[in-house]
């Protein structure tokens, strides 16, 4: 076909295309290239057409091209540099073609009304500690037959399970990266000589088989360098996945529900990318934020952007100190606060592990951690994620069991801090799926009390396995999708996550937004929060000791403040141990709510305890106790003379009829 477009300089700012009324902008940085430019892919009949930029087209590195004529819906587009051709970093779409010189992945140019296509970010949450986490995976929430949902494993599929996670109690999701990624390798395309020193561009992914000289598998959790301008076109059920993922965002906003959506930037991916991709999700999508991940995460350029100040994100360690030094030191850089930024890390997970499998030396550090409160910013913890056993395998497996990854169990974490409850992998005995079943609402219950903000992994709720796989990251099946298939136990524990999500909402000293101060600075008679052991006000710290009771005067929640009292009585020791419980205010008593050990754990009516200055509490499991007002004690009959007679004479007849005197 011939040309039929006119070339000259551009001379943008940023790398991109942009499709004006009078041509079509390509811009795109080469570092000492001896030749590069752009291949344009016929759509009709799949011919070629290379155009070449020139020195007179670039800025320092950054090469641009204005195309006139250019009908952008029969073209496509790959760049190219010296013997390698590529996508472009910004594009928005990728498609495959068939080309003579052999398949070929190509980038799609976008009419200039797509661009319209914009939605607002929701508000930040009141406060980090009201937000309920859902991490989960766009295609594995519902390609499973079980999850009954139209479009299994795509975008739309994903929002017509919005009803499901708002009777859950979500108010945010965390989506594992849904952009394209990289192909693996780059094609040939001026030279039948690949210069052995080219400086190929290879996704920097978390699969052991990169370099360990397996076959390569699928990429399921989708990490790697990627086209971050383009959601991933497998995820569509509608063939438009740039329309189908702006619906869902839409969707989760109407229901009142946040999008936060991972990123994973390499070293290899520039800092302005990252800040671009960041900009372009907020601005085009309104998402509302995001999960930094990766060795070369341009962190404080991204979080001190004064576009960003309303928009989340997620790290596993922020420099606080360094953010607001810099904005004391030039308060006209950066953001006054640090309230969008929100610890990501694993050491709850950890400790709260330790603690329900009974180890020793672990109580003191996890009390610490279950009731510190983040002063200014936020901090996630969870028991599960996608990295690392299900619930249910946390219950089920003492080894990790990942065969089936290819690698002869060599990937994934070693140690898990599970335990199988005394049988690994699935068991019949009722003892033991009894025992496992109360082991997961112990971790749900101390998961969602503790400060700070709760997450949930997907299918934790119901039981999911993955049969032992600790690092599911190539399984693109039943093993790494969630199971929707209802059981007895999947039914319980997910009654029981929506009664303990609904109670940290309805009880706001869970919800802290300011640390505790341990002492009764209100005057009301107990400290905001005390710790108690065999006796109350005593607790027991030592190496060996596995309870622990943990009581909370609700005069000082931050919100909603009640005139009670409420008490945790934690036992992750094997056998029955006795917590002593301080003597309720005058006029209340005691009573249990919630017992772990019981399947149906919330009590549908409040017990008192017989004893008010101590609980029984058994093996392995928390029990939840509330202070409420005592019944008024039975009036005492009234004394009265003139009944003296009566009583006597009833007396006598009762002599009588003995036959006594």
């Amino acid at each position: 076909m011939a040309q039929t477009f006119t070339t000259s300089p551009a001379h943008t700012a940023l790398p991109g295309t942009v499709i004006s009324r009078d041509g079509v902008i390509f811009s795109a940085v080469f570092h000492d290239s001896t030749s590069c430019g752009l291949i344009l892919y016929n759509l009709k009949d799949q011919t070629e057409v290379v155009v070449p930029f020139t020195d007179d087209c670039r800025i320092g590195s950054l090469y641009s091209v204005k195309l006139e004529g250019l009908d952008t819906s029969e073209w496509a587009y790959r760049y190219y540099r010296d013997n390698y051709s590529f996508e472009d970093p910004y594009a928005r779409e990728l498609i495959r073609l068939h080309t003579k010189q052999g398949e070929r992945i190509a980038c799609c140019l976008f009419p200039t009304a797509e661009d319209t296509l914009q939605t607002k970010s929701a508000p930040l949450p009141k406060a980090w500690a009201d937000e309920i986490l859902y991490c989960t995976h766009v295609k594995g929430l519902t390609a499973s037959k079980t999850s009954k949902a139209p479009a299994r494993g795509s975008f739309k599929a994903f929002a017509s399970k919005i009803p499901y996670l708002k009777e859950l109690g979500i108010t945010a999701v965390e989506l594992l990266p849904i952009y394209e990624l990289r192909p693996d390798k780059l094609d040939k395309i001026v030279s039948k000589d690949i210069d052995p020193d080219a400086e190929e561009r290879k996704p920097q992914s978390l699969p052991l088989s990169a370099v360990s000289g397996a076959p390569e598998k699928d990429n399921y959790w989708n990490f790697g360098e990627g086209c971050y301008f383009a959601p991933k076109k497998a995820y569509s059920a509608t063939g438009d996945p740039q329309k189908e993922f702006f619906d869902l965002v839409e969707a989760l906003h109407a229901a009142g529900i946040r999008i936060y959506l991972q990123l994973y930037f390499p070293d290899t991916v520039t800092i302005q990318t990252q800040l671009e991709t960041v900009r372009f999700y907020v601005t085009h999508y309104g998402v509302d934020g995001f999960h930094l991940k990766g060795s070369g995460t341009g962190l404080a350029t991204i979080c001190s952007d004064p576009m960003l100040s309303d928009t989340a994100f997620f790290y596993y360690s922020f420099p606080y100190e360094e953010l607001q030094k810099e904005n004391v030191e030039n308060p006209t850089v950066g953001r006054p606060s640090i309230r969008n930024l929100c610890e990501y890390t694993d050491s709850f997970q950890t400790l709260t592990r330790k603690l329900v499998k009974s180890d020793n030396d672990v109580l003191r550090e996890f009390v610490k951690a279950f009731v510190s409160v983040p002063k200014g910013n936020g901090s996630v913890h969870y028991v599960a994620n996608y990295e690392g056993f299900t619930l249910q395998d946390l219950v089920s497996y003492n080894w990790k069991h990942n065969e089936a990854n290819g690698e002869e169990n060599r990937d994934g974490c070693d140690e898990n801090y599970s335990w199988n409850c005394g049988v690994e992998g699935k068991s019949g005995k009722r003892e033991i799926k009894s025992l496992r079943n109360r082991q997961i609402r112990n971790f749900l219950l101390l998961n969602f009390l503790a400060q700070g903000t709760p997450l949930l992994y997907a299918g934790d709720e119901r039981c999911n396995s993955q049969e032992g796989n600790n690092n599911p990251y190539c399984q693109d099946n039943e093993t790494g999708w969630m199971n929707w298939k209802e059981t007895a136990a999947s039914k319980e524990i997910l009654d029981f996550t929506k009664k303990i999500i609904a109670f940290r909402k309805e009880n706001a000293i869970f919800r802290r937004k300011t640390p505790f101060r341990f002492n009764d600075h209100l005057v009301t008679g107990f400290p905001d929060v005390s710790f108690h052991g065999k006796e109350a006000w005593k607790p027991d710290f030592n190496g060996y000791s596995h309870s622990i009771g943990v009581l909370y005067d609700e005069h000082y929640a931050e919100e909603d403040p009640q005139e009670r009292l409420t008490y945790l009585a934690i036992n992750m020791h094997w056998h029955s141990q006795i917590l002593g419980v301080p003597a309720p205010p005058a006029g209340m008593q005691w009573e249990v709510i919630c017992d772990t050990f019981d399947d149906h754990s919330f009590l549908e009516k409040p017990e008192r305890i017989p004893d008010q200055r101590s609980v029984s509490v058994r093996g392995r499991s928390v029990m939840i106790l509330r202070t409420a007002p005592a019944p008024a004690p039975a009036p005492k009959a009234a004394k009265s003379t003139a009944a003296a007679p009566e009583k006597a004479a009833a007396a006598g007849d009762k002599k009588e009829a003995s036959g006594t005197k």
